[in-house]
């Protein structure tokens, strides 16, 4: 009897849990102050996130598939102020297919690029004196994409 009664109380317990879940449609909630009118045929514009100069946790690229990059503020010149950044190689160079680099400078100015996925290969930007954040985003053969690179790099 203790049996019944217990599997009859879990199953209530699991159908009050999901009539308990949410069940918004998302929808507009209607008008916010007296006198506007709601519209079913608002769009909401893509939400931009802003430039942050604090870096973010970073993902481990799976056993094997370890790439490296070289960072350089002031190289190859320091009167104009670069920063290059170039693709080291590793382990796992033959296993990636795009890398892309996005540079949020100190005045907020982000600039995004692409890299070839060939040891050697560079990338320099100009005018970057300050703190830049750096985060670099490898794309393998698998499909998977993970952010290897995300630290600040001051260029004199």
């Amino acid at each position: 009897m203790n049996i019944r009664l217990l599997s009859a109380l879990i199953v209530l317990l699991i159908g009050f849990s999901l009539c308990a879940a949410c069940t918004d449609t998302g929808g507009d909630a209607g008008p916010t102050t007296p006198g506007e009118t709601a519209t079913g045929a608002e769009t909401l514009a893509p939400a931009e996130t802003p430039a942050s100069l604090i870096p973010e946790p970073t993902q481990t690229a799976p056993p094997g598939k370890e790439i490296t990059f070289q960072i350089e503020g002031g190289y190859p010149s320091r009167v104009t102020h670069d920063l290059t950044i170039t693709f080291s190689g590793g382990l796992g160079q033959d296993f990636v297919t795009k890398i892309d680099v996005r540079v949020t400078k100190s005045t907020g100015e982000v600039i995004t690029d692409t890299l070839p996925p060939i040891k050697g290969k560079e990338i320099t930007l100009h005018d970057a004196k300050g703190e830049n954040r750096i985060e670099i985003t490898a794309t393998y053969v698998t499909g998977g994409s993970f952010k290897v690179v995300d630290k600040i790099e001051v260029v004199p």
